[in-house]
C-alpha cells in the first residue's frame, strides 16, 4: 500500500478497551512487516506506549500565540481588549491591559488591531509532542500540560504534525487512537480517517455512548465498523448491540471475549498478541488485525480506482 490507510479507533466512553484494540492492532500489524505510524491522541492521559511496551522521548513543545505588552508603546486605548473575542484582555479607561491567559485562544485579533504596535509575539505552552519507536512501528502522541484545559488546541497541532510526517514518510497504515467521547477533541482525531473502528462493551452505557459516537461518525460522512469487547459479559447486552449495528447497517467487525491473559498482558505492558498470541481474546485481536489489513487494502485499491 504506497498511500497510508487511516484507522481512527474511537469509543464512546473512557474504559471500553479502546486503546487496548489499537495497540494490539498496531503491534500484529507491524509485526506483519507492515511499516505502522501509530498516533496516540488520548492527549489527557496517553498511554499507549505502556500497552506497546515502548518508552517514549520529548520531541517539541506545542505553543499558542500568548500577546506581550510592551508597555512604553501602549496608548491605553483599550482597543485590544474590546476586540478581544475571549475576553482575555480587560482594559480600564487610562490603564494598561491585564492579560487572562486561560482565556486566550492564540487568534492574535489584539495584535492586529493595536496601531501603536505594543503588542508583541509570546507564546504560551499548552503540552508537548513525544515519540518512541520499536520495530515496524513508529509511534507519535501528545501529552497535555498539567492544568491545562485546551485539549482540542493540543490534538490539532498533534493531527498536523502527524500529518506531515506521514506525507513524507513511507507508512502503510495510520492508527490513530482517539480521546474517549465524542466532543472537538475526537472530531479533530478523526476526521480525516478512512476507517472509524468504534469500539464499545455490551452494557446499557456501552451501548448510549456508542449512539452518541455513530452521530458523530455519520455527521462527518465516515465509514465505520464496530468492535465489542468483553462481549460475552452480557448476552443481552450483545444482542442490544448487535441489533443497533443491523439497524445502522453497521459491520461488527470482531467480538472479543473477556479472557483474563489480556488483563495479564496489559499489565505487563505487552500486546497480548505477542504475551500470549492463542488464547481466546488474542486469536479475536489477530483476526480483527487481519480484517483491518484486508479492508486497508480494498480503500486504498478503490481510492486509486
Amino acid at each position: 500500500m504506497s498511500v497510508p490507510f487511516r484507522l481512527a479507533v474511537a469509543g464512546g466512553k473512557g474504559g471500553v478497551g479502546k486503546t487496548t484494540v489499537a495497540a494490539n492492532i498496531g503491534a500484529y500489524v507491524a509485526d506483519s512487516g507492515v511499516e505502522v505510524l501509530f498516533v496516540d491522541a488520548d492527549v489527557d492521559n496517553p498511554n499507549a506506549h505502556m500497552n506497546l511496551g515502548l518508552e517514549v522521548a520529548k520531541l517539541k513543545d506545542i505553543t499558542l500565540f500568548a500577546p506581550v505588552i510592551d508597555a512604553s508603546k501602549c496608548s491605553r486605548c483599550g482597543a485590544c481588549a474590546q476586540s478581544c473575542p475571549e475576553h482575555a484582555l480587560l482594559a480600564a479607561p487610562g490603564r494598561e491591559p491585564v492579560f487572562f491567559e486561560e482565556r486566550c485562544s492564540g487568534c492574535r485579533i489584539c495584535r492586529l488591531v493595536c496601531k501603536e504596535g505594543a503588542i508583541l509575539e509570546g507564546k504560551k505552552i499548552l503540552g508537548h509532542i513525544f515519540s518512541a519507536r520499536g520495530g515496524h512501528l513508529q509511534l507519535f502522541g501528545a501529552e497535555l500540560k498539567p492544568g491545562e484545559a485546551r485539549s482540542p488546541l493540543v490534538v490539532g497541532a498533534l493531527m498536523d504534525f502527524v500529518r506531515e510526517e506521514a506525507e513524507n514518510s513511507n507508512y502503510d497504515i495510520v492508527i490513530v487512537d482517539c480521546p474517549p467521547g465524542a466532543g472537538n477533541t475526537v472530531l479533530r482525531a478523526i476526521r480525516e480517517a478512512d476507517l472509524v473502528l468504534l469500539v464499545t462493551e455490551p452494557t446499557p452505557f456501552g451501548l448510549s455512548t456508542l449512539k452518541i459516537a455513530l452521530e458523530l461518525v455519520d455527521k462527518l460522512g465516515l465509514k465505520a465498523g464496530v468492535v465489542v469487547n468483553r462481549a460475552d459479559i452480557s448476552d443481552q447486552g450483545l444482542a442490544a448491540v448487535r441489533e443497533l449495528a443491523a439497524e445502522e447497517g453497521l459491520e461488527i467487525l470482531a467480538e472479543i471475549p473477556f479472557d483474563e491473559e489480556a488483563v495479564r498482558a496489559s499489565v505487563e505492558g505487552v500486546p497480548l498478541v505477542r504475551a500470549s498470541p492463542s488464547s481466546r481474546a488474542g486469536r479475536a485481536m489477530r483476526q480483527l488485525a487481519e480484517r483491518i489489513l484486508g479492508l486497508a487494502r480494498n480503500i486504498v485499491r478503490e481510492q486509486r480506482e
